[in-house]
């Protein structure tokens, strides 16, 4: 338990989220059994410490279940939420573009398959980089933001398929400020995504 508040564990599990899922393996369920075990105790934990004291200060736990999906899965692994705005606003082909619509609904429910597989992001060298980065940036931002004390653990259960901004706001019980910070990781990844679009469009035309 102690070992998984290090911001590196909190890095590196990210990080093999998104390795397993770019070799068309569901990266969050493998990692489920040491995930749920170790992090949803952790989240447990904080909430009796918030029911006992009525304050999130001195929560013993900083990094929590809830954490990786409020502020590194928005719009399912790899934050596709961002890849998708970042379609609708630089993609120049037909075919991207129709799949980021068809994805679109879906995604803002953190259900990204349509995209992981329609793109396809799984073995595309093109998207290896930004779907491997992407969420452990996102983690280091949140993970800071937290141990700073600017913004409470996640030590309140909520609905993986909550929307981006909604889950982090309800899951550090109501604390406004967690919610821009999600806001936040949504537009680094839009940045980063960006132009690796871009690179798609000019790979299109080479071909």
């Amino acid at each position: 338990m102690g070992l998984s508040q290090n911001m590196f564990s909190a890095i590196l599990v990210s990080f093999l989220v998104q390795v397993l899922w770019f070799f068309g393996l569901h990266g969050s369920n493998i990692l489920d059994p040491f995930v749920l075990g170790v992090y949803t105790p952790a989240l447990l934990e904080d909430l009796a410490y918030f029911e006992q004291h009525r304050t999130t200060q001195g929560m013993p736990y900083i990094w929590t279940q809830g954490s990786f999906p409020a502020y590194s899965q928005m719009g399912g692994a790899g934050v596709t939420l961002g890849l998708l705005i970042a379609i609708f606003v630089f993609s120049k082909r037909k075919d991207v573009r129709e799949v980021a619509k068809l994805s679109a609904p879906m995604g803002l429910f953190n259900i990204n398959e349509p995209v992981i597989f329609g793109l396809p992001i799984v073995l595309n060298p093109i998207y290896f980089i930004p779907w491997l980065i992407v969420p452990p940036i996102c983690t280091l931002v949140a993970y800071l933001f937290t141990a700073s004390g600017m913004i409470p653990p996640v030590y309140v259960q909520v609905p993986w398929v909550m929307p981006v901004g909604i889950y982090a706001f309800l899951g550090t019980g109501g604390n406004l400020l967690a919610g821009l910070v999600s806001l936040l990781n949504l537009g680094l990844s839009f940045l980063i995504w960006a132009p690796f679009v871009i690179l798609a469009n000019r790979m299109k035309e080479v071909d």
